[in-house]
């Protein structure tokens, strides 16, 4: 009787491990796209229709980060890494240099192979800014 229980625990143990061992098998082998997927930076144009000179920023993630200059009525491009916008909606501010107020749009969700432009208004609460496809 002891044997009998104990060979019935054995196959028990025989079955659910072979159970363990097919739940954890993989679809197969991964390609190096699979593996090594890394979104490209997302394009930032300006269009800057004021006469002043522009200091320009994104936030994302409650976190303010200067992208640089553009200069009176001039553009400017700029590239922004994928992970510092993909997790929150995004915000483009212009900041007038000895001026004062400042452009600010409202928030973005970019997605991935997206764009976003930027176009400062000569009145600066008119200032609007996109997503789009590049």
């Amino acid at each position: 009787m002891v044997a009998q229980a104990w060979r019935l625990r054995v196959a028990a143990l025989a079955f659910v491990s072979l159970i363990g061992a097919t739940a954890c098998r993989h679809k197969g082998p991964q390609t190096e796209e699979d593996i090594d997927f890394r979104p490209e930076p997302v394009p930032i144009h300006v269009i800057n229709e004021n006469y002043l000179d522009m200091n320009v920023y994104y936030v994302a993630n409650s976190v303010t980060r200067r992208l640089g200059m553009v200069t009176g009525n001039g553009k400017g491009d700029f590239m922004v890494p994928w992970s510092s916008v993909a997790s929150s909606s995004v915000v483009m501010v212009g900041v007038p240099i000895g001026g004062s107020g400042r452009a600010v749009s409202g928030g973005l969700n970019v997605g991935v192979g997206q764009a976003i432009s930027f176009r400062i208004a000569s009145v600066l609460r008119q200032s609007v800014a996109i997503v789009q496809e590049p």
